[in-house]
């Protein structure tokens, strides 16, 4: 039970997320381009962002660059803010490069294609979490089974895996769930400011997301695990009511 229950977690992430993109796209018969859009989005400025956070630390570790006085609060800052960076610029360039593929069909961009666009988004990252997860539960498994050797100094850690209760890797699937809407609150940000032309919504998404991940992380660094899932449903809150408030905009704008 303790295998399936872990095995059910990542698979669920891996896919769970994109089957929503996949089964809005066929719901509302939006373009197939918006799948590779949306995941592009999140894939590409990941593919950017990883190497460059990894340079970095290399520079840190080589002494080429001075040691922040307090690492946790560097790392929370450099980490959320890189993120709201370059998955927000990414999502400008995608849905405005999607608004002009429609204009050039004498169609705009609509609400379903923004909602497709946040699902396809937010489900690659559901599933590069879940693909790392689900590599990891092999590897703790064959280690486990002595199928493959302890790596020297990871023993606490795989101590620790498998004390993790069997369930608890369940709520990752209510994160997910929740950080898809967030996903999608943002794509309507960032489809406000395209629709108007103005960057300022562009600059508004990036703080949101880098709020968005670096209270959860605070708080669960600080807190642990139920107050962080806390702090990720408000936040999934207060996106639904900002879709709500952008729609009514973008009605009204007609």
């Amino acid at each position: 039970m303790d295998l399936f229950l872990r095995s059910a977690s990542v698979l669920v992430l891996v896919f769970g997320g994109p089957a929503l993109a996949l089964w809005a796209r066929a719901r509302w018969r939006r373009p197939v381009a918006w799948l590779g859009v949306g995941a592009l989005t999140f894939t590409g400025a990941q593919g950017v962002r990883l190497p460059l956070l990894a340079g970095l630390s290399w520079l840190f570790q080589r002494g080429w660059l001075p040691r922040p006085p307090d690492p946790f609060v560097f790392n929370l800052i450099l980490l959320s803010v890189s993120a709201g960076l370059f998955e927000e610029t990414a999502r400008w360039l995608g849905m405005r490069w999607a608004q002009r593929r429609q204009e050039h069909t004498g169609q705009d961009l609509n609400e379903r294609d923004v909602l497709v666009l946040g699902l396809a988004h937010g489900g690659a990252e559901a599933f590069w979490l879940g693909l790392i997860g689900w590599i990891q539960l092999i590897a703790m498994t064959m280690i486990r089974e002595g199928l493959l050797p302890t790596p020297p100094g990871a023993e606490a850690a795989v101590a620790a895996y498998w004390n993790v209760p069997a369930w608890l890797p369940l709520v990752s699937i209510l994160e997910r769930g929740m950080a898809i809407g967030i996903h999608i609150g943002l794509a309507f940000l960032i489809w406000l400011g395209v629709r108007r032309g103005q960057p300022a919504f562009w600059g508004a998404a990036v703080l949101l997301h880098a709020l968005v991940n670096g209270t959860a992380v605070y708080a669960m660094a600080r807190w642990g695990i139920w107050k962080a899932e806390g702090v990720v449903a408000l936040w999934a809150l207060i996106s639904a009511w900002g879709v709500k408030r952008i729609r009514a905009k973008a009605a009204n704008s007609h």
